[in-house]
């Protein structure tokens, strides 16, 4: 049976509801007017005359905003077909050295909508198909539809009817803006699948038309949440055929730009740079590049490449960090001090002009000139930490084992930090322990525990480690010192762990009638460890559980541990699994006062070291360190200590700041629990948010508290307290928000074999534009049924005026009835 919808649109530009919310206000404005004229008048003349004028009012406002009735009757079964129009920055390339030639993007939309008087896909399509324009990037929208009765959520905000050539260009208008950050070619296809396989479990799949999916990309997929082809897969199951048309070149344009930066997060104020900023490089074979860094205006580092094929290419540096601290320093204030200062730098590629010249000496030389060669992805921001103060370690250990040389030339590689290596017991250069605050003796007391950041306790001898030693370390833990306990094969730990103060602070209990864990096969990250940057050994900022798997399966398992059971209050973040498939805590932590423990069931992390040398053994202890260890302040003046747990965040993220009153007992007479701690979120200068700080240590007079999402920008904080005068309280310390590093723009050639295989999974054809037309006459024959659609244009019907002609007319002769001029 034909299938008949009836609708009523307005042909102007105004949204419905306004037009209509405009007509009645109008005439509710007319009807009061005159209900002051007619209130002294018997029912129902005192209603009815203000009525019919004030709906003749109505009627002609909505006349003025063009109402057009819509009529729509669907006969047959038309075929349905969803246009993905991919809207990610790389459809911005116009593939072309002409500017004024058409990028990717608006190419796929004069396909669809048309140009220059020309029909589109669109219109040709209209009376035998039933279609949806989806644009996707990062996600997908649905843009423009040809069943829906008023606009559906179009891209920039625009709420139009659909019905109309008009229409579709103001859709088409919406769409051309490339501006995602990310592509995924599986969203459009996923929201599909998923109403698809709705369909399918109530049974209309079976009696559904002919569906087709027409996906317009260069196939780059730089978000990788899902396989796009496994998704096409699925539709391609439920009766969908899914085509790919790539919109680009084949050949990747000439460019070059910075791809990433990698560098230490924290130097010493003393120390130097190094790391290594990487370039892309397509289409400059034989050309010279200049690398550079630079802070604010001033080059600090720079090196020429020469570019000998495509590709991507690693280019170190190294320089001091001393020069640029002295700049930073002169913009400071009078009695601040940064133990942290935070420098913002630049990496930045040019590309350079070779040009052979031959002066009257016959020597040959290259002459590099500057070439303009401006693009978005030609420099990266990144910042340094320089510390003022190195961190401190302390390593305790009752043996020279492995494990312990190799953490302790790690660290002291490390310029960031300070170690002292205090090995004792039978078998070492110091058979009985010595205490005191010298280097190569154990503290004595808290004021020698607080000089250090973390303590490393191995398997010291417990007939020298007494009750003084333990509270000593449990003092300093719970002060928010890091302390992580290494385990090994000769069971001292388990005897330490017999005094009730270290029994406290392990997060472990020991099974005296428990066996090593041995014949183990792998390191397995639990569900709660896998997701702490801790666990996370490879390079980058977004990593999936299974790759957080895969890169945990290349160390080398222990050939033993300790069999333990986590403590009530401790997290498992490791387990180790042995031939039988049975699980063991590996590694396990929790908080103690302030401050964190972790336990290490085995001291062989050395063997990972094997073929990788230091890579993955070294990331871990240090991302181990900077999880234990409470972070530094990063300034103070004479009242207060300002720091946060980073200085780089993505957007969305919260900081945590930390604050600690200095001097509190001379300059306020309110006490550490009575004083109201808040932090100053600034912003270009302005406060733009106050964080609340709660107490976090009376005693030593810390607060801490956390941020709500930060949008991106960079931001200053500082500390407002009750019983300080907010003009001394001088210490700010900055953070920088920006959005997660998008490698959108790394290369913009199409990808034709992923467009392949989505197809080839999908059913379809994959084509390049230049063949898209094949794509169209594949459509053509889809579908099983028309569509007819007219309209009728009220605002010139006849009858609409004599309406409200006839409703004036009565109005006044009522009016003349009741004695009304």
């Amino acid at each position: 049976m034909p299938e008949l919808l009836a609708s009523l649109r307005f042909s102007s530009d105004l949204p419905v509801w306004l037009i209509c919310l405009g007509s009645l206000t109008a005439g509710l404005v007319v009807m009061v007017l005159y209900l002051r004229e007619t209130a002294k008048l018997d029912a129902p003349w005192s209603w009815l005359l203000p009525a019919m004028r004030g709906t003749a009012i109505v009627l002609a406002c909505l006349l003025l905003a063009g109402p057009v009735w819509h009529h729509r009757q669907v006969i047959g079964n038309p075929a349905r077909i969803v246009w993905a129009v991919d809207r990610s920055q790389s459809m911005a390339e116009r593939d072309s050295q002409t500017q004024t030639s058409p990028d990717r993007l608006r190419r796929a939309t004069d396909l669809l909508f048309g140009q220059s008087g020309h029909d589109g896909w669109i219109e040709q399509l209209r009376p035998t198909h039933e279609m949806d324009v989806v644009t996707f990037a990062d996600l997908a929208h649905l843009a423009w539809s040809s069943s829906s009765d008023t606009a559906t959520e179009m891209i920039g905000g625009d709420n139009r009817a659909d019905s109309s050539r008009q229409s579709d260009q103001e859709t088409t208008a919406s769409m051309e803006q490339a501006s995602g950050t990310r592509t995924d070619l599986s969203a459009p296809l996923r929201i599909l699948a998923d109403d698809a396989g709705a369909d399918a479990s109530s049974g209309d799949a079976e009696d559904a038309p002919s569906r087709a999916v027409v996906m317009f990309s260069d196939g780059r997929d730089s978000a990788g949440r899902a396989d796009a082809s496994d998704v096409a897969a699925r539709l391609a199951d439920v009766g969908w055929k899914v085509h790919t048309i790539a919109m680009g070149s084949v050949d990747e344009p000439a460019d070059i730009g910075v791809v990433d930066v990698d560098a230490p997060a924290r130097v010493a104020d003393d120390g130097r740079a190094a790391g290594q900023v990487w370039i892309k490089h397509f289409g400059n074979e034989g050309r010279t590049v200049r690398v550079d860094i630079r802070s604010g205006e001033r080059s600090v580092w720079s090196e020429t490449v020469l570019i000998s094929e495509d590709g991507q290419t690693p280019v170190d540096f190294d320089f001091p960090v001393e020069p640029l601290l002295e700049h930073a320093n002169q913009r400071d204030i009078r009695g601040v001090d940064r133990d942290t200062v935070a420098l913002p730098l630049t990496a930045h590629v040019t590309l350079l002009d070779n040009r052979d010249r031959e002066d009257n000496t016959t020597d040959r030389r290259a002459a590099f000139d500057l070439m303009d060669t401006s693009s978005a992805n030609d420099s990266l921001d990144f910042r340094i930490a320089a510390a003022s103060r190195d961190r401190r370690l302390l390593i305790l250990d009752g043996s020279s084992r492995w494990e312990t040389r190799y953490l302790r030339n790690l660290f002291t590689r490390d310029p960031a930090w300070s170690v002292d290596t205090l090995l004792f017991g039978r078998g070492t250069d110091s058979r009985r322990v010595r205490r005191g605050n010298a280097a190569g003796e154990l503290p004595d007391s808290s004021r020698a525990w607080a000089k250090y950041d973390a303590v490393i306790l191995g398997e010291v001898p417990p007939d020298q480690w007494t009750d003084q030693d333990a509270q000593g370390l449990s003092d300093f833990v719970a002060s928010g010192g890091g302390l992580i306990v290494v385990d090994g094969r000769y069971g001292r730990i388990a005897e330490l762990a017999e005094d009730s103060i270290m029994a406290g602070l392990i997060p472990v209990r020991f099974d005296p009638n428990a066996s090593m864990v041995s014949n183990i096969e792998s390191i397995e990250p639990t569900d709660v460890g896998r997701s702490h940057p801790v666990m996370m050994l490879d390079v980058g900022d977004e990593q999936s559980s299974s790759r957080v798997n895969e890169v945990w399966s290349l160390v080398a398992a222990p050939t033993s541990t300790q069999a333990v059971t986590a403590q009530v209050d401790a997290e498992v973040w490791a387990e180790v699994i042995d031939d039988r498939a049975n699980p063991s805590p590996w590694l396990v932590t929790r908080m103690f006062g302030a401050g964190r423990v972790f336990y290490l069931a085995s001291d062989q992390t050395w063997r990972w070291r094997y073929r990788v040398e230091s890579r993955l053994q070294g990331r871990f202890w240090n991302q181990l360190m900077t999880a234990a260890m409470q972070p530094p302040y990063a300034v103070r003046d004479a009242f207060v200590a300002i720091g946060t747990d980073k200085i780089d965040y993505r957007v969305g993220q919260a900081a945590t700041i930390r604050a600690r009153l200095l001097n509190r007992d001379q300059h306020t007479r309110e006490s550490a629990t009575a004083a109201a701690v808040d932090a100053i979120l600034l912003r270009d200068g302005q406060p733009i948010a106050t964080v609340p700080l709660h107490l976090d240590d009376a005693g030593r007079g810390t607060y801490v508290g956390e941020t709500g999402a930060l949008s991106a920008g960079e931001y200053r904080v500082r500390i407002r307290a009750s019983g300080f005068d907010s003009a001394a309280l001088k210490a700010s310390t900055p953070i920088w928000v920006e959005p997660p590093r998008s490698n959108e723009l790394d290369r913009v050639s199409i990808d034709a074999a992923a467009l392949q295989r989505i197809a080839q999974a999908g059913g379809g054809s994959a084509v390049h534009e230049s063949s898209a037309n094949e794509i169209l006459t594949s459509l053509e024959s889809l579908s099983g049924g028309r569509i007819i659609e007219s309209d009728t244009l009220l605002w010139q019907t006849w009858w609409i005026f004599a309406i409200i002609i006839a409703l004036l007319a009565t109005e006044w002769w009522f009016r003349k009835k009741v004695g009304l001029l």
